[in-house]
């Protein structure tokens, strides 16, 4: 996911894991007469609570958590320390090597299968918002359960989509967004031979996020997968993928030539200088460009992802909140999250972030106050969940598929083809003995 602001880490984990002090949001309060104001084993008693969040570049929604920190710490005597960092996974793996350093964490995809050991068992919490919340979609127990145990709370997915320029598509005859990847590389074509921004979407190692959602996406589409029902059979080297391959391959010849070498930012700013298209990204580009590029914001708009042969598919990007199991602060923490997943927090949370933090509660697809309901630029992303898998899929979500997704496989295969590196036949071989290494190694 690109990410156009982010903050540092806090003063204590600096210290603890060796790296350079950055920006902490230091939320503080107590009570009037400075007493505990909290329910029994969730008072702070004057300590701090401390988390690791995802960094975001809509600072809406930085300042709203902030906000949202500050009221819980006032009624529970002590403070809370939210760092915002945009390299927080990695952030995160050092907290948890070192079993020191923060007490939450936000997670992101299937990392609560790598940490389960070491993350607390949030089951009960997780079961009480759901049965209050007209349940969970299946992509956010996949992603959180472990084992039968929850391991981290579904927080939200981020609603990666195609955004795209509709005053340049209807110059060459698209008055809606291709429906079907084949139809895209027909609109691009166009677009080329127009001589007019042509389409962008990123598959580079350097842009990983925004690129493997569209390589799984694209993959599954095709009915292709990495790995089989079982979650231990490798699959990757099939007819499906090499048909999967082969439109990327003519996506490309008629795309821009940067796609191969964006990294999360790149597509943002070119897409907002207007050299390009469309690009698949969250709708926060069109949340910047209507501050800072509002003729690009009044000539775009969103649409889900093409459909491949079995249909769409889609990779979907999880964001879940999670207790280190090193936390000396369990249930303060517990009831901070409680605090952050009722309806008023995260119904703000959902409206500032403008699909950026998708509930992945079911209840929350008909809320009139929800972006896709009102504002007609996103009304289709209204339950994309539903149709969403995590990396593994059709298998489990595990430890192996996040693994495979951390090493990059799938994103590489289709980038070492269209940068000209491998053919697809080498590359597809290579992705499979990785995935080996991983599923069956």
């Amino acid at each position: 996911m690109t990410h156009l602001i982010s903050t540092g880490m806090s003063r204590r984990q600096a210290i603890q894991l060796g790296l350079g002090a950055g920006l902490t949001v230091a939320l503080t309060a107590c009570g009037e007469d400075g007493t505990p104001t909290s329910a029994s084993g969730t008072s702070l008693g004057g300590a701090s609570l401390t988390g690791l969040m995802r960094a975001s570049f809509i600072p809406a929604i930085h300042e709203l958590q902030q906000k949202q920190a500050a009221t819980w710490a006032e009624a529970h005597d002590g403070t809370v320390e939210l760092t915002f960092a945009k390299e927080w996974r990695e952030q995160i793996a050092a907290v948890v090597e070192s079993r020191a350093g923060e007490d939450l964490g936000e997670l992101f995809a299937n990392q609560a299968h790598i940490y389960a050991d070491r993350l607390v068992d949030v089951t009960e919490l997780c079961e009480s918002i759901g049965d209050r919340n007209g349940g969970w979609y299946d992509v956010a127990k996949e992603a959180c359960v472990v084992d039968g145990r929850w391991r981290a709370i579904p927080r939200a997915y981020t609603a990666h989509v195609m955004n795209w320029r509709t005053d340049l598509f209807g110059q060459v005859g698209f008055t809606r967004f291709p429906s079907t990847w084949t139809e895209l590389v027909e609109a691009a074509t166009r677009l080329r031979d127009a001589k007019l921004p042509r389409v962008a979407l990123t598959m580079s190692q350097a842009g990983p996020n925004d690129s493997a959602s569209v390589a799984y996406s694209l993959l599954w589409s095709y009915g292709a997968t990495e790995v089989e029902a079982d979650g231990k059979t490798v699959a990757i080297n099939s007819s499906q993928t090499r048909e999967a391959v082969k439109l990327m391959q003519e996506l490309a010849a008629v795309s821009a030539p940067e796609i191969s070498s964006y990294d999360e930012g790149g597509n943002n700013t070119s897409f907002l200088a207007g050299k390009i298209a469309v690009t698949q990204n969250a709708t926060s580009i069109w949340y910047t460009a209507q501050k800072q590029a509002p003729d690009i914001a009044k000539n775009m708009s969103h649409a889900r992802y093409p459909r491949g042969p079995v249909g769409h598919q889609q990779l979907v990007e999880m964001n879940s909140l999670a207790i280190f199991a090193h936390s000396k602060r369990v249930e303060p923490a517990k009831a901070f999250y409680r605090y952050l997943m009722e309806s008023e927090q995260l119904t703000a949370l959902a409206e500032a972030a403008l699909t950026y933090y998708t509930p992945l509660l079911k209840g929350y697809d008909d809320l009139r106050s929800m972006p896709w309901n009102s504002e007609p630029k996103l009304d289709g992303l209204r339950g994309l969940a539903a149709g969403g898998h995590m990396p593994g899929w059709p298998g489990p979500a595990s430890r192996q598929s996040a693994q495979a997704y951390n090493n990059q496989t799938v994103v590489n295969m289709f980038a070492r083809v269209i940068s000209g590196k491998a053919s697809a036949e080498e590359s597809i071989r290579t992705a499979e003995d990785e995935l080996k290494k991983v599923y069956e190694g």
